[in-house]
């Protein structure tokens, strides 16, 4: 028991450490944990560990699949994702099919194996890893062009329960048993996995917005906490699809206004990691190196056929449907997205599936996914920003946050972009002369390419751009501000704030607009599709 935890504390210490410092270099942090699960398994301090249960390994492995997909939900910015949503849920449901079939005619023709093995490795590899491109995200701090952060992450979210009922499929198809009832199963995973994960994720809601504040701090963490696990249980039990009720879950709590949510945040970051670390710890430490040379070349194919076939012809099957940004624009960002496929956590979880299963295989497919996912992480996660640099994939002015729900309240500070025009009261004056709350702090001056420091001589130019920073305001409490967003038909749409009956109580504060701010003025027009956010006091 004691050298156990030992040896459990040690794995998670050194995994952090030598992730970070592997990020330093572009490497994934996820990379390590691979490595060190196989260095464990074959020269640990104690000697090897020789662990090969699979069934233990898969349900230690959904278990963490389960609080990875529900913190996916859980940060997912549903104002910024909503405009991608139809193309997101595309790549995440025909895109996944698409490519499930790319593989399973490259592994029966390439490989040699039967239509249903082939299957089986389509369907495991035919969803991308969501906790790994973030991570990219947040630790490079890198903001993309094209909401292709929010495609990304919706698809990420998503694509693991067709993925997985896929899986289901192929396991069902070379056990022998009788298909016939596939399609109903599906149907029926779907439709209790969707009711399980809305009802419990709004009487949850409900329940929190009348008591979260009076709870301790670490009982509404707990009671998060045990709804994602819950939403995935039910679901299950009943014969739907856990993985889509947890994320569904997720979503609804990440987008209420609950009570200590930036406390929830910082709970499920820390979650979310340690799980990553368990899957990929787990894969290495089952690992055989002495198998593993036999799957270099195959697994090295197979990489090659997904990032340079199967992954794009999902990618452009649907892409070209979705033209917001001009064609060219959406050349990039689809190479870009194709780029991004990165395999990881999901795939390794049903490798677990099929093996505990007891499918026969004429190809080792543990050591096959594995060499799989090492090479994608190593490639697509190590070129993920050169990639994004040499397809002008990113905005230098964008805000790397914006696309993830917590990014609000991770930090009581708030940064403001302030642009100054010529007949403002700031132009042409020197900072020390103007009239600042003790609350405010200007940090940044940008002019043309340049970036000032800003000191008390400094004097504010028409044109210049200043990067004010202060106090966010939060009130878990509070529903003074609340958002609208303008549909067509609405009253409001196409009409100047000033020629609005707005009622003496109501103030529109701001406005969002195709993903940037707008200063709402007596002049500005109110367009369909805006977000509004209105004050509403006494």
């Amino acid at each position: 028991m004691i050298p156990a935890l030992i040896l459990g504390s040690l794995v998670v210490i050194i995994c952090i450490a030598a992730g970070q410092t592997l990020q330093r270099f572009g490497v994934p942090a996820l990379l390590m944990f691979l490595i060190l699960g196989l260095l464990a398994g074959n020269i640990g301090p104690w000697g090897p560990i020789n662990f090969e249960d699979y069934h233990i390994a898969e349900m230690v492995c959904s278990v963490a699949l389960v609080f990875i997909i529900f913190y996916g939900g859980f940060g997912t910015n549903w104002k910024t994702a909503k405009p991608v949503l139809a193309e997101s849920v595309l790549f995440s449901t025909v895109g996944v099919l698409i490519t499930a079939g790319a593989v399973t005619l490259f592994a029966h023709f390439a490989f040699g194996l039967s239509w249903a093995e082939g299957f089986l490795i389509g369907s495991v590899v035919s969803c991308i890893d969501a906790a790994s491109i973030f991570s990219i995200l947040r630790s490079k701090k890198l903001s993309l062009r094209y909401n292709t952060a929010s495609v990304l992450e919706i698809e990420g979210g998503c694509n693991d329960l067709p993925a997985y009922m896929l899986t289901i499929v192929a396991i069902i198809i070379l056990e022998g048993q009788n298909v016939d009832s596939v399609f109903l199963n599906v149907a029926l995973q779907l439709l209790f996995g969707l009711l399980v994960g809305v009802l419990i994720a709004l009487a949850v809601v409900w329940v929190l917005k009348r008591v979260g504040s009076k709870l301790p701090e670490g009982m509404g963490l707990l009671l998060v906490l045990a709804v994602a696990a819950l939403s995935y249980a039910i679901s299950t039990y009943l014969g739907g699809n856990g993985y889509l009720s947890c994320y569904l879950c997720g979503i609804i709590l990440g987008n209420s206004a609950i009570p200590k949510k930036t406390n929830i945040v910082l709970l499920f970051d820390s979650i979310d990691w340690l799980a990553q670390i368990m899957i990929f710890f787990l894969m290495g430490l089952m690992a055989t190196p002495e198998r593993l040379p036999a799957m270099i070349l195959p697994a090295l194919a197979l990489t090659a056929f997904l990032l340079c076939v199967g992954r794009p012809a999902a990618v452009f099957a649907i892409f070209p449907w979705f033209k917001p940004d001009g064609v060219r624009n959406n050349w990039a960002k689809g190479l870009f997205i194709s780029w991004a496929g990165i395999r990881g956590a999901a795939s390794i979880v049903f490798v677990f599936m099929a093996l505990a299963a007891g499918v026969v295989l004429t190809i080792d497919l543990f050591s096959l996914i594995f060499m799989v996912a090492l090479y994608s992480i190593l490639l697509q996660g190590s070129l993920f920003v050169w990639a994004a640099k040499k397809l002008n994939m990113i905005d230098n002015e964008g805000n790397y946050l914006l696309s993830f729900n917590d990014f609000s309240e991770q930090s009581p500070q708030a940064f403001f972009r302030i642009r100054v025009e010529e007949g403002d009261n700031w132009a042409h004056r020197a900072i020390r002369d103007i009239a600042l709350a003790s609350t405010l702090l200007i940090v940044l001056i940008k002019r043309g390419d340049q970036s000032l420091p800003p000191r008390g001589s400094t004097v504010i130019e028409p044109g210049d751009i200043m990067v004010v920073s202060g106090e966010s305001y939060r009130d878990d409490t509070s529903t003074e501000i609340t958002q609208l967003e303008i549909e067509t038909d609405n009253p409001w749409a196409n009409h100047q704030i000033r020629d609005l009956a707005l009622p003496h109580n109501v103030l529109i504060v701001g406005i969002m607009r195709d993903g940037r701010a707008v200063i709402p003025k007596g002049n500005t027009t109110i367009l369909p599709n805006d977000t509004l956010s209105l004050f509403t006091g006494q």
